[in-house]
């Protein structure tokens, strides 16, 4: 594939730590072959539960005999996850209409098979063949996981575009009364539909759980926990660092995946701490596996078969079964070898846990990937806790599995024992890192850089308007198939959607601010500078101390700075800070402007404003108060040190997030630095090359707006 490239490159290089999205402001345009694909990859989503949807791609799926594919048979090494997967098709796959699970392993290891069939296929066409011929035959929620998985982490995929995961599967995210009454509308007609941009379009209000049902006072943030963009971050974070996937063919461990595994979800809960305070929430509650869980969950989800998600009560008594005592083993382990500060291996080969590089190993320890250290003795903590506290119905038939939001990485942030869960987990990481010494003077001064001031412009946070495609839940007639109609393996023909069927959703977002650090040089220098933002106060109005509020800063920014002798000002916007993407294009806009690339009307840009990789730029700022809520924003400049790979090294930031690469990242210091170890205050507050700044988010209407 051929691209040319706009180039519009700052003085600035930068990187948020919060998410690792490739900073570069460079642009491409897509080629006609790559649209081409890049319509196909986009059909193969669509009205995911009817096979039958559209004849051409029946027609794929019927002319491809895998059984008989020399491409996969006598091609290494997809053969032995060919007659994996074939023997799976053969004697037991998962059926079409049930609920897939990652975390049921039979459906796991269905799903890695087929994975891996679509990842060493051997080129475009027999990727698309195999895909077009599971998306017939293959569960829908398994063939969705490891096509998304596979296209994440193909090397000749990089800039592909994938349809939302809302909209691809809605059933994960939009209540259960809208995609009723949508099917309700369909039903009869789509009475009085209105015709928008030459389609007709029918727009239904959507709320969240806690207008519906209420039970417990966790609902007040429901806004931000059910947010469509959160919890499709957090699905793209798995599908970057699937718990099974590892070893040195994908490079998984070269981006420093156990350390960022913890470092995510203690960002996660930093930044759920801080919404939690604008609603006078308090501290994330605190549970024991031994006595009745006090945070009751009512998901209003339905899976598309007609099984409901299932809720948990108020005071859920947990059942006493091996998977609890599993979890209760799992963690005293971790606890006791954090302590300890080695673990001893099954061959006697001792590993270290006492140096700044092992969070590391302690972080792949805790997911129990395939990168870790050791299999036997510590396993999937995460997995059997969500499984445990889910309330998950226990199923008939082996295969049939109803699990609960928390089993779901789409869905798991809706509940709140979510956090609760990580909340122990993330323990675990705090405790490792109470066992490293406090960053000394040395470590944290930059010899002649003091920062001078910090200016923030005013910060007002407000609910805006979303509407989501979810015309994916809608069934809709099927182009009857013809047997030999469309032979081989031509172009595919797209015939739009009579109508698209929308849910607007309310959700939280910011108005564009800028800061401004102001800061003096002896020297010309390169520096890394990073900005936190905490409370000020806690939930009862008193006071922190440092130690105890460290573990609630949300990194805000990251980036490198050339810095001037002398006085130097730096100018940062929201719009621009790094590791945050904007919303995504829906579905329908996203295949007009594929096909108007592909016709010439207009050139398709290739870039990383809307990276899966990315947080939503929405959610930067909580949601503050009316009247104004204080917080503080912290900001260190240190010296910049340089990674041992450089950065963006063998990937194209323009296309790709670098996920397995070794090169994401700017910089060496640890992440959560200077926050992620326990703090000498009066070393903390002495050096002058970082500065706390008092500010206030006020939360207003639109119309005040």
């Amino acid at each position: 594939m051929r691209t040319f490239a706009v180039f519009v490159l700052g003085a600035t290089l930068a990187l948020a730590s919060a998410a690792y999205v490739p900073s570069t402001a460079q642009v491409k345009y897509a080629e006609k072959e790559f649209l081409h694909k890049q319509e196909d990859l986009l059909l193969l989503f669509r009205h995911l539960y009817e096979k039958d949807w559209n004849p051409q791609l029946v027609a794929y799926a019927k002319n491809f005999h895998f059984q008989e594919s020399s491409e996969l048979f006598q091609h290494e090494p997809t053969a032995p996850w060919a007659k994996k997967l074939w023997s799976y098709y053969e004697h037991g796959l998962l059926p079409k209409g049930e609920v897939f699970s990652v975390y049921e392993k039979q459906h796991r290891e269905q799903a890695i098979a087929l994975f891996r069939v679509l990842y060493h296929a051997k080129n475009w066409d027999t990727f698309y063949k195999v895909a077009a011929w599971a998306r017939y035959y293959v569960n829908e929620g398994m063939f969705v996981y490891a096509l998304t998985v596979a296209v994440t982490h193909r090397p000749d995929m990089a800039g592909f575009v994938l349809p939302a995961p809302y909209e691809i599967s809605p059933y994960h995210f939009i209540n259960t009364e809208v995609i009723q009454r949508a099917q309700q509308y369909k039903m009869q007609g789509y009475y009085g539909m209105e015709k928008v941009d030459g389609v007709y379009t029918v727009t239904m209000p959507s709320n969240y759980t806690g207008w519906y049902v209420h039970t417990n006072a966790e609902q007040k943030i429901s806004y931000f926990t059910e947010d469509i963009g959160l919890n499709s971050y957090y699905y793209y974070l798995h599908t970057d660092y699937p718990f099974w996937l590892g070893g040195e063919e994908f490079g998984l461990a070269k981006d420093r995946r156990g350390e960022l595994y913890l470092y995510e979800h203690q960002q996660i809960l930093a930044r759920y701490y801080l919404e939690r305070l604008s609603n006078d929430l308090g501290q994330v509650p605190i549970f024991s596996w031994w006595t009745p869980i006090a945070t009751g969950y009512y998901p209003d989800l339905q899976y598309y078969n007609g099984h409901s998600f299932p809720a948990r009560d108020n005071y859920y008594h947990i059942v006493q079964n091996r998977q609890l005592h599993q979890v209760w083993d799992y963690e005293k382990r971790l606890r006791d070898v954090i302590d300890q500060g080695f673990f001893v291996l099954p061959d006697g080969k001792t590993v270290n846990l006492n140096t700044p590089e092992s969070v590391d190993v302690l972080g792949n320890l805790i997911q129990a990937n395939p990168d870790s250290d050791e299999h036997r003795f510590y396993k999937y903590v995460a997995m059997y806790a969500r499984i445990v506290m889910g309330a998950a119905i226990e199923p008939v038939e082996p295969y049939q599995v109803i699990p609960s939001a928390l089993e779901h990485y789409e869905s798991a942030m809706r509940d709140p024992v979510f956090y609760q869960i990580y909340k122990r987990i993330v323990s675990y990481y705090h405790q490792f890192k109470g066992h490293l010494d406090e960053y000394t003077y040395e470590e944290l001064y930059y010899p002649g850089v003091k920062v001078d001031g910090v200016v923030v412009d005013k910060l007002q946070t407000y609910f805006d308007r979303f509407d989501v495609d979810i015309t994916n839940a809608i069934d809709i007639e099927p182009e009857p198939y013809v047997p030999g109609r469309y032979e081989g393996f031509g172009e595919i023909e797209y015939k739009p959607d009579p109508v698209v069927i929308k849910a607007r959703t309310v959700r939280l977002n910011h108005k564009p601010f800028t800061y401004k650090v102001s800061l003096t040089a002896e020297q010309p220098g390169k520096a890394a500078v990073r900005v936190f933002l905490g409370p000020k106060y806690d939930a009862h109005g008193g006071q922190y101390t440092l130690n105890t509020n460290r573990e609630n800063f949300y990194e805000l920014d990251y980036f490198v700075q050339e810095l001037a002798a002398g006085k130097n000002v730096i100018t940062r916007n929201s719009v621009n800070f790094n590791g945050y993407v904007r919303d995504r294009t829906s579905f329908y806009e996203l295949y007009r402007s594929v096909m108007a690339g592909y016709t010439g009307a207009q050139k398709f840009q290739l870039d990383m404003s809307e990276a899966h990789c990315g947080f939503p730029n929405r959610l930067m700022l909580p949601k503050g108060k009316k009247g104004g809520m204080p917080f503080q924003l912290y900001v260190i400049v240190s010296p910049y040190k340089a990674p041992q790979v450089t950065q963006y090294a063998g990937f194209d930031p323009v296309l790709s997030c670098g996920v397995g690469s070794g090169a994401r990242y700017m910089d060496t210091y640890a992440f959560g630095y200077p926050f992620d170890r326990y703090i000498d205050e009066k070393v903390f507050y002495s050096v002058p090359n970082a500065y706390f700044q008092d500010v206030v988010i006020y939360h207003k209407s639109e119309g005040e707006l």
